[in-house]
This record gives structure tokens, C-alpha cells and sequence, in this order.
């Protein structure tokens, strides 16, 4: 996404945008004698938390709020903010992770003691572009190591989409939740050129124009949209204590898209594939991070698991190219990543197989005449394995080759040629 006020993030999109944004959620412990939690930091020129985020290099450009949660459009993705639970996403060069000690002094101010955290993104497209402390995954974990006692994970295929992950529970072995509770994301790659050209700011259009059709994703919210200049869209819905936020880089060298939600459901198909339909990617991910109120010790005998699993396989359009399903007992919690790519592409894919498979059989044929004498003949006994290349083969050969040609028998010649 791209603003014109913002020269160094057009600059970067001339490389590349990072779209992937990084993530981080923290939960504190309930404070009966602070009910408003981190809310009380919430004011109408939003002065403290915009002080958090100066630390991550990004701005608030919108607010709304209901009688759950804040929520804020920042340049570079969202920020939502629970009475007991900050998440916030950011994308391009932002330094997500420096945020950790302005916020950990407010948390102090407040009386509110650590209970969860997660910091979790996908492989960056431009690595190369980050900045401290995101330049590596290591570089991150050893940031996060010096405020917290967590454990690292990697999904997925290491050479692929992968997803990382950092968890650090404080929950003290009590039960943290009373039900499961669930965070999925949805990350897009490749978006089809039809879907990206609509990101583009038309005259006309307003910063807060509402964006057609995205309100019906998760239908009955509240919606907070921004139309960047000269591209790009990002957008937080409420309904009721759930969120969801989109976040699209339409640029076609670099085009990604986000959705993101906390919207409990036993059956996700048809939201990732609402999802995919209207952006329309090549290729996506979806990762599903769920929490569970108590201990299930074969992480598929639990039925609602399972179910769910069983749900994301199958989306019309796509193929689920590498699934991965993963129980964490240690911190009461499952993660299930899949992998898509759209059937189309697939096709392409096995088409440019098949090429490649013909144009090196043709080449091995031609290398064989060339440096064989009876390699004509050999070729005419081989022409009912693989007629295509043959007389393509022949008109190539070498002087050898033209010289076992006038000897040849015409009836050789006749079988060549049909």
C-alpha cells in the first residue's frame, strides 16, 4: 500500500512491498480494580498509543470503537486494544517488535501483569529490505528473549510459505480461557491483475469511502476503511468482541493480501473461500491458531479439531498443496497450516512440465544423432515411441547424419515423414 505523503514507502515499492505484515498479541491478567484495562490509555487525540508507535515506525489514521475494543487503521496495518489484550499487525519495514518496552511500561502503570504472548509472521518476500530487530528470525527470537521465557516454532516448508511462530504463556497452569478460543489469517500471494486494479485510488474517491462488497465478508460490523494514494486498501471490522481486518498491496511485481479474524467458527470453508473470491490469489495460506480450555492429549480425538481440519481441504478453486497440523500441549493450543494454490495455476504448472519434458527428449534425440552414425536408424525403430520430435530431429542432424541420409532406403525416409 502506498501513500503519496509517503515517499520512502513508494521508494520501497519500486523494489518490492512487504506485504506480510509481522504480528503481536499480549494478554494480561484480569484486574478487577482496573476494569477499563488498557482502555484507559484511549483518548481523542490518541496521544499515548501513537507514542507506542513512533517505536514501530507507523501512524494512526483511524479510529472506531465499541463497548468491547478500540481499534485503529494505521499506515502500516491495525491495532486493536481489549481491556486485557493488545494485537497489532504491521507490514513494510515497520519495527514491530520495538514497541515491547514503551508497552510493558504502560502494562506497569497500569497494574496489569503479563499472562500470553504470541509474535507470529510469514517468511518475508524482500528479507533483505528489514531492519532491526527483523532482519532474521533468530535476530527476533533473541529481541523477544530479553522480556520473555518463550519457545519458537517454524510451519511449513523451510524452502516454501512457511509461518513462524513465538509463544510464551504465564498463565501459571490455570485455565486461561473457558472455551476455544481462535485466530485465523489468511495470506494471499499473486493476486489475479483483475482484483488488484480496483485498489487503485479512482477520482473521486475518498480516503473513507466504504469498499464494495467487503462489508458482506463478516456481514452486521462495523467497518473502519482507508483508500490509500495512489494504492492500496486497509480496513478493521467490529461485531460485537470480534475483529477482522483486510490489508492489501495491489502492486502486481509485489500483490498480497491479508484477512485476519477472531471469529470462532466449527466450519471455515466458506469464509476462507468468500475470501479468496473476491481477492482471487494464485496462491494463499491459512494459518489457524487455536486455544482450548482444557488438555486433549491426541490432538485430532478432539472433535471440534478435527472437524475443522477436515473443513479447510477442500476449497473449490484450489488444492491444498502442503497441510501441517500441530498440537503445542504445553501451552494448551493447536495450530493447523495449510497451503493452496489455485487449480488454474496447478494446470499451467503440469502444461509447462509437459513442454520442458518434450524439449528435452527432443534435445537428447538430437545430441544422439549428431554423435552416433546409426543413429537414423535407430531413430526410425524409436519414431513409434515418440513420433512428435523425430522429424524435427531428423532436419536438425548433424553431416554425419545428412550422409546416413542419402544411403538410407526411401522406405525409411517415407516412415520418417509420416
Amino acid at each position: 500500500m502506498t501513500q503519496a505523503s509517503s515517499p520512502s514507502i513508494q521508494s520501497i515499492c519500486h523494489m518490492g512491498f512487504e506485504g506480510p505484515e509481522k504480528r503481536l498479541e499480549i494478554d494480561f491478567k484480569k484486574n478487577n480494580k482496573r476494569p477499563l484495562g488498557l482502555r484507559e490509555l484511549s483518548s481523542e487525540d490518541n496521544k499515548l498509543w501513537q507514542e507506542l508507535l513512533d517505536y514501530a515506525k507507523c501512524t494512526i489514521i483511524g479510529t472506531t470503537k465499541n463497548e468491547h475494543f478500540d481499534a485503529y487503521v494505521l499506515s502500516e496495518s491495525s491495532l486493536f486494544v481489549y481491556p486485557f489484550k493488545l494485537m497489532i499487525k504491521t507490514c513494510g519495514t515497520t519495527t514491530l517488535l520495538r514497541i515491547i518496552p514503551k508497552l510493558l511500561q504502560y502494562a506497569s502503570q497500569l497494574d496489569l501483569s503479563i499472562e500470553f504472548v504470541m509474535f507470529s509472521r510469514k517468511n518475508f518476500v524482500f528479507p533483505t529490505q528489514q531492519i532491526f530487530p527483523h532482519r532474521t528470525w533468530e535476530e527476533e527470537i533473541s529481541y523477544l528473549n530479553q522480556f520473555f521465557d518463550g519457545t519458537d516454532y517454524v510451519f511449513g516448508p523451510v524452502h516454501g510459505d512457511h509461518w513462524y511462530l513465538y509463544l510464551a504463556d504465564y498463565s501459571e497452569h490455570s485455565p486461561r480461557i473457558t472455551s476455544s478460543e481462535k485466530t485465523i489469517e489468511i495470506m494471499m500471494h499473486k493476486l489475479d491483475p483483475v482484483s488488484t486494479a480496483r485498489f487503485y485510488k479512482k477520482e473521486g474517491t475518498g480516503e473513507k469511502d466504504k469498499f464494495p462488497g467487503v462489508a458482506e465478508l463478516i456481514p452486521d460490523s462495523i467497518t473502519d476503511e482507508f483508500n490509500f494514494n495512489p494504492c492500496g486498501y486497509s480496513m478493521n471490522g467490529l461485531n460485537k468482541d470480534v475483529y477482522w481486518t483486510i490489508h492489501v498491496t495491489p502492486e502486481n511485481h509485489c500483490s498480497y493480501a491479508s484477512f485476519e479474524t477472531n471469529l470462532g467458527l466449527s466450519n471455515y470453508s466458506n469464509l476462507i473461500q468468500n475470501v479468496a473470491d473476491f481477492f482471487m490469489p494464485e496462491i494463499f495460506t491459512v494459518a489457524l491458531f487455536i486455544e482450548r480450555p482444557k488438555v486433549v492429549h491426541q490432538v485430532l480425538d478432539d472433535e471440534e479439531v478435527r472437524s475443522i481440519y477436515t473443513s479447510l481441504l477442500e476449497i473449490p478453486g484450489y488444492t491444498a498443496v502442503s497441510k501441517n497440523i500441530s498440537d503445542m500441549e504445553q501451552v494448551n493450543s493447536v495450530v493447523l497450516l495449510t497451503q493452496y494454490k489455485s487449480n488454474d495455476s496447478l494446470a499451467k504448472e503440469a502444461q509447462k512440465s509437459q513442454v520442458e519434458a518434450s524439449m528435452k527428449e527432443e534435445q537428447d534425440l538430437l545430441n544422439f544423432a549428431a554423435n552416433d552414425k546409426s543413429a537414423l536408424s535407430y531413430l526410425c525403430q524409436y519414431k513409434k515411441k515418440a513420433p512428435s520430435p523425430l522429424l524435427k530431429v531428423f532436419n536438425q542432424c548433424g553431416a554425419s547424419g545428412k550422409e546416413n541420409r542419402k544411403s538410407i532406403d526411401g522406405s525409411v525416409l517415407f516412415a520418417l515423414n509420416n
